[in-house]
């Protein structure tokens, strides 16, 4: 079976714009809205990558007055931790307790307002760099797979601590697997790739079984600097070249 794993990064103002507004509905929020729209009309699996704060917010705030819609949408929509809010490199030397700490709270929060079933057992942390300490953690709290930035052979990148013999198996395509930990290498950065070359880069990835894409949430917002006004244009063509090549749409921890 070919198989796709989409996943989004960053995600947290909607949480608070949801609390904001007091939504009779979390599908009433333009973002979770469209996202309902793309499994509607693709099938396609999302996984929500969560910070646990933002500017006057933070994730204990959240109702729990939503989680019959979170529990009966997780067969598709699943939550999991990124990092405790917006900040560059925020594991690249934090110990096993910072870790352990920060992914618990988030965890902890998406148990008490959503649902055990919407809680996913892998993640990609913010920029994706920990210590070997940091990794430790995150399994310890229940994670068995992070997906990460790997570079290209020409300009590699490492994520977790991983050698770089090991980074060129995963960013050919490989899931590699050490000390009870699963390894996959994010193939796209959607937001991060013109809407004329998404195609074009993609096919070069379609020689493998799986492919990994993923975009974050910010750009969505007319407001955000750098706001993508194609944000659903870019997921749909995407979407549409994975499903019309036979790809089906699984969360990471399906893989493993």
């Amino acid at each position: 079976m070919k198989s796709f794993c989409f996943t989004i990064d960053d995600n947290i103002r909607f949480f608070k714009e949801i609390t904001e507004q007091n939504l009779k509905s979390i599908f009433d929020h333009p973002y979770l809205a469209m996202l309902a729209r793309l499994h509607n009309k693709f099938g396609v699996k999302i996984q929500l990558n969560l910070f646990f704060k933002t500017d006057g917010f933070d994730l204990s705030q959240m109702s729990e007055r939503y989680a019959d819609e979170w529990l009966a949408a997780a067969d598709w929509l699943k939550l999991s931790f990124h990092s405790e809010f917006e900040n560059r490199n925020p594991y690249e030397h934090s110990g096993y307790d910072e870790v352990f700490g920060h992914c618990h709270a988030v965890q902890k929060q998406i148990l008490r307002f959503a649902s055990p079933e919407s809680l996913a057992s892998t993640t990609t942390v913010h920029y994706c760099r920990t210590t070997d300490e940091g990794v430790a953690a995150l399994a310890d709290n229940g994670v068995r797979g992070l997906l990460g930035l790997f570079g290209t052979d020409e300009s590699p990148r490492t994520s977790y601590g991983i050698d770089e013999p090991t980074a060129a198996r995963l960013r050919g395509g490989e899931t590699v697997c050490a000390d009870g930990m699963a390894f996959a290498s994010i193939d796209m950065i959607i937001n991060a790739v013109k809407k004329e070359k998404l195609l074009p880069n993609l096919e070069k990835l379609m020689t493998r079984k799986s492919i990994r894409v993923m975009i974050h949430e910010q750009y969505f917002y007319a407001d955000y600097h750098a706001y993508q006004p194609d944000f659903e244009e870019k997921l749909e063509i995407v979407l549409s070249a994975l499903v019309d090549e036979e790809y089906q749409s699984v969360f990471f921890e399906e893989l493993l």
